[in-house]
């Protein structure tokens, strides 16, 4: 509920004053699955586990500490994958992207923020995805060393 109130104040802070952030989005996979949650405020898009670095926080500090927040799975290592600028929500949002496999299909969604989330087949996602899922695939298939087995 909180983040439902919270959402709309927020996007008229970054509306008036486009501040500078930074965000995270790790690609989760588990075989030949890929974890993508739907978050309890915003468009309701399927999205990857993330959210925002906090300050003098690393993006792989950050990362690692929302997938556990959001989706309870702790992240022995993250690869970084490339980032990108995003600006749908008015401000100026840096965003790393990572990737990591995980030993198990077991999550835990914090329900505060996260309303669902679920393994899907690489080759078969969902409709409504957020842009950071197709941004974060193409630099799976660019040069970055990383492979969706």
């Amino acid at each position: 509920m909180f983040y439902r109130i919270a959402w709309p104040i927020r996007k008229a802070y970054w509306f008036a004053f486009r501040p500078h952030t930074k965000g995270v989005k790790c690609l989760l996979q588990y075989g030949d699955e890929v974890l993508l949650i739907r978050n309890t405020y915003g468009r309701m898009h399927w999205t990857l586990p993330g959210g925002g670095v906090k300050k003098m926080e690393s993006p792989e500090c950050g990362i690692v500490r929302e997938v556990e927040e959001e989706v309870g799975i702790k992240l022995d290592a993250v690869k970084s994958l490339g980032q990108y600028w995003n600006t749908c929500e008015y401000k100026r949002d840096q965003v790393f992207c990572f990737y990591a496999r995980v030993a198990s299909r077991i999550f835990c969604i914090d329900g505060n923020e996260v309303g669902e989330a679920c393994w899907f087949p690489i080759q078969d996602l969902p409709d409504f995805l957020s842009p950071a899922v197709s941004t974060a695939l193409s630099f799976m298939q660019s040069d970055s060393g990383v492979r969706i087995s």
